[in-house]
């Protein structure tokens, strides 16, 4: 192929890791700035074009694909003060709405379109926060893909824009004292005059700050900072109870945090940085705050445990000895999140075998009480809090798109009922078959992987397979609905295999 694009290798650039030498002849593509660079990618996309041009399939095959996507995608309704809100999007829009309801039977309304913020529809919502009452909105803002995001406010009833704006937001959490007075976010200092996602600084020195509503950003309170240790994230939660703010530190990307907290009570006003008190101040474990009783603090960690678990800890005793078990980790499954609902119960959803399982428990004991009934898939969507007695949660496979189940917690017997369910035109899924099997890695682990197909098809090499594999930073590859890969099984006879390497967890 001489009519490739020819690739400058720059054979003196190499790194230096420990001791052992790696050439990065390509590593002068990193700077998206460069005329080279931009050239290079013209160059690649000229002949990619020319070749895609002439494939007859093309465009009956995007036909077809656009005709699949087309249909209505619905995210969990979730409860803020007296008011139910959903996201949907009617099919191929750009960005999902936010509607509002009073009441579950009501008639919704659109509460914020991102659509119509910017006319080529890159403008995303990215991050939301509701105050405590649910009466104040404050939600981010990304424009073309970029980490940078624009916080904005709202007052929920009427849907009126507030004046507030933050600017140069990253990575940032959004989290309101309870009484409605403003929020903590995160900030970086301004490395760069740019701020759209091809800048390449590094994130350095992230602080915690606390905006005031009805104040200019510049006078914000600087809350946190650790300028000792400029690769240090911030997290601040304030306390389902409105009393704590609690500090979760982390390092990069690595998932296991230092854990501290801040007793409001002892606050008369937020004007300065925070006191806060050490529970954990070393990179050991991850701790993820569930819910807390008084004092007492709920936690999902890996301390010990690499499938997690839950621990109780007083924070009026908070060493590690007085630490107790709330629910242990289990022998195979993996505890993938936690969540209170209704003062007194947990919803715990793990992972098994790659598929969702969902179980019902005791806040107090940490008994199980009760199973959900779930089809092999995943659980992509969840929503109830401490104070709901409901909690709704979306359920997606390989061969549904997605079915939205309700619980009511009052009722005496707790029958998850189908609320609402998606179909997709033209769309048949008894037409096909999913099966997991299991192989052996290496050392004789067995490792599972699903095969999707149509039924009936004679499994004798003869079909294309789309073989897909991913392992790294402990992600799983959970079953989930794909028009393109529909559309390569129905249309082209293909076999799907979804292979769980290990490093994906």
């Amino acid at each position: 192929m001489d009519y490739y694009p020819k690739v400058r290798r720059d054979d003196t650039a190499v790194d230096d890791y420990h001791g052992t030498k790696i050439p990065e002849p390509y590593c002068w593509l990193e700077d998206p700035d460069s005329e080279e660079t931009a050239e290079f990618v013209r160059a690649q996309n000229e002949i990619t074009m020319e070749y895609l041009s002439e494939c007859d399939i093309r465009e009956p095959f995007k036909q077809r694909m656009t005709e699949m996507w087309d249909y209505p995608k619905y995210g969990c309704p979730f409860k803020e003060g007296s008011r139910y809100f959903y996201f949907y999007n009617s099919g191929l829009q750009n960005q999902s709405v936010m509607y509002v309801q009073d009441t579950l039977e009501a008639e919704e309304k659109v509460f914020l379109d991102p659509n119509k913020l910017s006319e080529d529809g890159t403008i995303a919502l990215v991050g939301r926060a509701f105050s405590d009452d649910g009466e104040l909105f404050a939600y981010s803002l990304s424009s073309h893909g970029s980490d940078w995001v624009t916080i904005k406010f709202m007052k929920v009833d009427g849907a009126v824009d507030l004046p507030d704006k933050l600017e140069k937001a990253k990575f940032t959490c959004m989290s309101w004292t309870h009484d409605n007075k403003g929020l903590f976010y995160n900030k970086y200092p301004a490395n760069s005059e740019k701020s759209d996602g091809t800048e390449t600084d590094q994130n350095l020195n992230q602080k915690l700050y606390y905006h005031k509503l009805g104040t200019d950003q510049s006078q914000d309170v600087l809350c946190c900072e650790f300028p000792e240790h400029p690769k240090w994230h911030i997290g601040g939660e304030v306390s389902d109870c409105g009393k704590y703010v609690i500090l979760t530190l982390r390092e990069g990307c690595n998932p296991v945090n230092r854990l501290y907290y801040c007793d409001l009570n002892k606050v008369d006003a937020i004007k300065d940085k925070l006191p806060y008190t050490k529970i954990v101040d070393n990179f050991d474990a991850e701790y993820e705050y569930i819910t807390n009783q008084g004092t007492l603090f709920t936690f999902k960690t890996n301390l010990n445990s690499p499938r997690y678990k839950l621990i109780n800890i007083d924070f009026l005793q908070p060493e590690q000895d007085k630490w107790s078990t709330l629910v242990s980790q289990e022998k195979v499954d993996v505890l993938e999140w936690a969540a209170c609902v209704r003062q007194d119960l947990l919803v715990l959803c793990y992972l098994h075998d790659v598929k969702s399982v969902l179980h019902l428990h005791s806040l107090a004991s940490g008994d199980r009480v009760m199973t959900f009934p779930l089809d092999i898939g995943s659980i992509v969507g969840y929503s109830g809090r401490k104070r709901d007695s409901e909690i709704f949660y979306k359920f997606e496979s390989f061969l549904t798109p997605g079915v939205i189940y309700h619980c009511d917690l009052s009722e005496k017997e707790l029958t998850p009922k189908v609320f609402r369910e998606t179909k997709v035109n033209g769309f048949d899924p008894s037409l096909y078959e999913t099966n997991q099997v299991f192989y052996n890695s290496k050392d004789g682990t067995q490792i599972p992987m699903f095969i999707v197909h149509k039924k009936g098809i004679t499994m004798d090499s003869n079909n294309a397979v789309f073989l897909y594999g991913y392992g790294g930073f402990n992600i799983s590859i959970t079953p989930s609905f794909s028009v393109t890969r529909i559309m390569f099984i129905h249309h082209l006879g293909g076999i799907l295999a979804i292979a769980n390497i290990r490093g994906g967890g």
